[in-house]
C-alpha cells in the first residue's frame, strides 16, 4: 500500500518538521563552533541580538567599547562577526596588498538600487578603478588656488558672520547658540562650496533647509538596523519598498539634495567649461560619467558633513570643559594672531603644535565614524591577536574603542589631554599617529576626504577660539550624542561672547 495510506498525514508532517528542526540545529551549532574559541558575550555566537540591542540603544559605540574592555582586542560579537580594536590589525586589513575585502556591510551603501558606488562596491578591481578616477579631485595639490582652501575660507567667514550677527551674548543679554546645529550648517555649506562651487545656503539663511538635519536624525534607527542586518538594505531597494526611498523630486531631506546634485552636475556638463579647477572638474577630467558624478556628490554631502561637523563640535566641547587645555590653546593663538593671515591658512596651522595636538586628541576620543565597516577575512583565514579566524568571517573596526583603548593610550585614555602628543619621543609619536589615522581608514580604503576634513577643522578651531569665549548652558548634559553609522549630536547649547582681546 502507498505511504499515505500507511501513515497518517499528520505523522509525516511531524517527522518532516523534526528533520528540519534537527537540520537547523545542526547548522546553528556548526556556525557557533567556527568562532567558539574567540571570547565574547555568550549570546553572540547564536544570534545577532547582542549587536542589535546595542545599535538600537543609541549608544552602540559605548556598547562595543565596553565589550573590548571586558574581552580584549578581539571579541566575538555575532555568529559570523568579530570586533577588532587593535590599530595594527586594522591597518593590516586595509593595506594595499591585503587580501581582505569589504564585507557585506558595505552593500547597504548603495544610493541607487542595483548600482554600486565607491562606498558600496565590493569588487576589489572595480573599487580600485573608481578610487583612481576620484583621487585627483580630493588632492590638495591639484586644487591649490581654488578648491579646498578658498571654499573653506568663504564658509568660515559666513560662519563667523552668522555668530556675530545673531548669537553674540553680552553682559546684559544672553543669546543661546546650538553649536550642534550650526557646525552641521558650516560643514554642509563647505561641502557645497568645495564640491559644487556654491554653498547650499545654510549659514546665510540660518535654517534647516529641506529639513535635512531633521530627516538625518530621524533616519538613525534605520541606519543602525541596516548596519547590523545588511540584507535589510537590499530588501528596501526592492519593489515595492523602493518606492519609499528618497527621490530627486522630493522637496525635503535626502531627495532634495540628490536633486540639487543632479541639477548641478548636468549644468556643469552642459556648460562644457574646462577651465574650472575644482573637485567636480577634476572628476570630469578623470572620466567620471554623469551618474558617477551625482552619486559621488551625494556621498560627499552625507559623509563629509556628518563626520566633520561631529569632529568639530566635540573638539569645541572638549576644550571648553577643560580649562587647562583651553588656556594653552588661547595662549598659542594669541602668540601668533598678528603674524598669520586671517583666516589662518592651512600651512600656518601646521606650524602650531598645540592646535594640532588639540585636533588629534579631540578626534582620538570622538571619532566621527561609529559604523563597524566590516572587512571579510580571505578564504584561507587569518590569525588575529593569537586567534585563528576562518575565511569569510566579518571583522568589524571599533574606532571609538581604539581611541579609548588603555592598551594603546595608557590609563588616562578617557581623559582629554592634548599634551600627550607633545611629550613623547618620535617613535612613540609615530605609533600614536598611526593609531589615530585608523579613524580615516587606511591603505586601499583610506578616506579620500581626509585632507578637506583636517583643513576645515584646524582652520575653524583656530578662528573660533581666536574670536570667542564659549560657555556651556547645560552643565549636567552639555550635549546629546547618538550612534548611527556616524556619531550624531544635538542640543549643544552655549553662550558666545567676544574675547576681550578681540574687541575694538
Amino acid at each position: 500500500m502507498g505511504l499515505l495510506t500507511d501513515q497518517p498525514l499528520t505523522k509525516i508532517c511531524l517527522q518532516a518538521t523534526l528533520v528540519l528542526l534537527i537540520a537547523q540545529l545542526f547548522r546553528l551549532v556548526r556556525r557557533w563552533s567556527r568562532l567558539r574559541h574567540i571570547p565574547g558575550p555568550a549570546s553572540a555566537g547564536w544570534t545577532s541580538w547582542w549587536q542589535c540591542r546595542g545599535a538600537l540603544s543609541g549608544r552602540y559605540h559605548e556598547h562595543l567599547k565596553n565589550a573590548a574592555g571586558q574581552f580584549g582586542p578581539l571579541v566575538r560579537i555575532g555568529p559570523n562577526e568579530v570586533l577588532s580594536t587593535d590599530p595594527v590589525v586594522l591597518r593590516n586589513m586595509s593595506a594595499v596588498r591585503s587580501t581582505y575585502i569589504k564585507g557585506d556591510f558595505y552593500s547597504s551603501g548603495r544610493i541607487v538600487p542595483g548600482v554600486d558606488n565607491v562606498v558600496s562596491e565590493r569588487d576589489e578591481a572595480k573599487h580600485k578603478f573608481m578610487r583612481a578616477k576620484m583621487a585627483p579631485g580630493y588632492s590638495y595639490k591639484e586644487n591649490e588656488g581654488f578648491g579646498f582652501e578658498a571654499g573653506i575660507y568663504r564658509q568660515l567667514l559666513n560662519f563667523i558672520s552668522l555668530i556675530d550677527r545673531k548669537y553674540l551674548s553680552t553682559t546684559s543679554k544672553s543669546q543661546p547658540l546650538d553649536l550642534a546645529e550650526k557646525t552641521q550648517f558650516f560643514a554642509l555649506d563647505v561641502i557645497g562650496d568645495v564640491s559644487f562651487g556654491e554653498p547650499f545656503g545654510y549659514l546665510t539663511k540660518d535654517e534647516d533647509l529641506y529639513q535635512y538635519n531633521e530627516i538625518n536624525a530621524s533616519s538613525l534607527p534605520v541606519m543602525n538596523l541596516v548596519s547590523v542586518y545588511p540584507w535589510l538594505g537590499r530588501v528596501v531597494h526592492q519593489w515595492p519598498l523602493s518606492l519609499l526611498l528618497p527621490r530627486e523630486e522630493d522637496q525635503v531631506g535626502f531627495g532634495r539634495l540628490m536633486g540639487f546634485a543632479r541639477h548641478f552636475v548636468r549644468k556643469r556638463l552642459a556648460d562644457g567649461i574646462t577651465t574650472r579647477k575644482d573637485m567636480m572638474q577634476m572628476h570630469i577630467r578623470n572620466g567620471m560619467n554623469e551618474e558617477e558624478l551625482i552619486q559621488q556628490a551625494f556621498i560627499s554631502i552625507i559623509a563629509g558633513s556628518n563626520t566633520t561637523a561631529h569632529a568639530l563640535r566635540m573638539i569645541i566641547l572638549s576644550l571648553i570643559t577643560n580649562p587647562s587645555a583651553y588656556r594653552s590653546l588661547i595662549a598659542e593663538i594669541q602668540k601668533v594672531a598678528l603674524s598669520v593671515s586671517s583666516p589662518i591658512s592651512w600651512t600656518q596651522t601646521q606650524t602650531l603644535p598645540y592646535l594640532q595636538a588639540v585636533v588629534r586628541e579631540g578626534m582620538r576620543m570622538w571619532p566621527p565614524v561609529a559604523g563597524l565597516g566590516f572587512k571579510q577575512v580571505p578564504p584561507e583565514g587569518d590569525t588575529i591577536n593569537g586567534f585563528f579566524v576562518p575565511g569569510g568571517t566579518q571583522v568589524g573596526q571599533g574606532f571609538y574603542a581604539v581611541g579609548r583603548s588603555r592598551l594603546v593610550w595608557g590609563d588616562d585614555a578617557d581623559v582629554f589631554r592634548p599634551e600627550r602628543w607633545l611629550l613623547v619621543d618620535e617613535d612613540r609619536l609615530r605609533d600614536m599617529i598611526a593609531a589615530f589615522d585608523t579613524h580615516f581608514g587606511h591603505g586601499k580604503y583610506s578616506c579620500l576626504g581626509k585632507p578637506i576634513a583636517l583643513m576645515e577643522i584646524h582652520k575653524a578651531v583656530f578662528e573660533l577660539f581666536k574670536r570667542y569665549d564659549f560657555a556651556i548652558l547645560n552643565v549636567e548634559r552639555p550635549i546629546k550624542t547618538q550612534t548611527s553609522v556616524f556619531l550624531f549630536a544635538s542640543d549643544f547649547w552655549v553662550t558666545t561672547t567676544r574675547r576681550d582681546d578681540e574687541e575694538n
